[in-house]
């Protein structure tokens, strides 16, 4: 991250009226390429179905067909995201958060030749909280890694961590590191390396907010090589 991190307000309010309008814009793509994949699959349906298909045709069918349930797959987990209620307060398992998270993201995280990997023993990961606003920190984390290693070949590791009192989630990276002194600057509001209309620089800000609604911390921890925000909450029950 730069050392000056701060976006003037003024470019921090066009941005957030561009990513509003985008949102929307997606919401009417995402209805819209779904109602496709749904064609997509009864067609598939049908033309498997005949007797006289050539036996060539099977193989591509079934690939046409993994790739509209892979595609499928991914407008339900955004969509999922999405409209998920963000005042409901429910029993939450922190590493099916961290799953659907990294699902997300996979495609993103690929393309930019990436990887990413949950790590997490066996244990009961459960929080009480809404579980919206949970992916919500998670999401921003693991993109904030996403551009700290933009054009390397780097790596992202989230570390969860089932204490007796707390539930820990770790977002790490092995990018270039925090260079913002202290590293609680890097939770202020509108702090972004990013121009405004690719982020409002609100995503630790709002995370550490949430992670207080919560009960619980969001903090930056010291590593020899790249950055690693710690999201810790009080344990929940099943």
């Amino acid at each position: 991250m730069a050392d000056d991190p701060q976006v003037p307000e003024s470019d921090v309010l066009l941005g957030l009226n561009r990513l509003a309008i985008t949102a929307r814009l997606m919401s009417g793509l995402i209805h819209e390429i779904n109602n496709s994949l749904q064609v997509i699959s009864g067609t598939l349906e049908l033309l498997e179905q005949k007797p006289d298909m050539p036996a060539f045709a099977g193989p591509a069918l079934e690939r046409l067909r993994n790739q509209s349930v892979r595609a499928s797959a991914v407008i339900t987990d955004m969509r999922l995201f999405t409209r998920a209620p963000v005042s409901e307060i429910s029993s939450v398992n922190l590493r099916d958060v961290a799953d659907h998270c990294v699902n997300l993201r996979a495609f993103a995280v690929r393309r930019a030749g990436l990887t990413i990997r949950i790590d997490a023993a066996p244990g009961d990961y459960h929080v009480m909280g809404n579980r919206g606003q949970l992916e919500q920190v998670a999401l921003n984390l693991i993109v904030n890694a996403e551009e700290a290693l933009a054009g390397t070949s780097g790596s992202i590791v989230i570390q969860l961590e089932a204490a007796d009192a707390a539930v820990v989630l770790r977002v790490s990276d092995n990018g270039p590191g925090l260079t913002l002194r202290p590293p609680d600057r890097a939770f202020g509001v509108f702090t972004s390396t990013r121009p405004a209309w690719e982020g409002a620089g609100l995503g630790l800000w709002a995370g550490r907010q949430i992670a207080s609604e919560h009960g619980g911390t969001l903090t930056y921890e010291e590593q020899p090589r790249g950055a690693c925000f710690v999201l810790r909450l009080p344990r929940g029950k099943r």
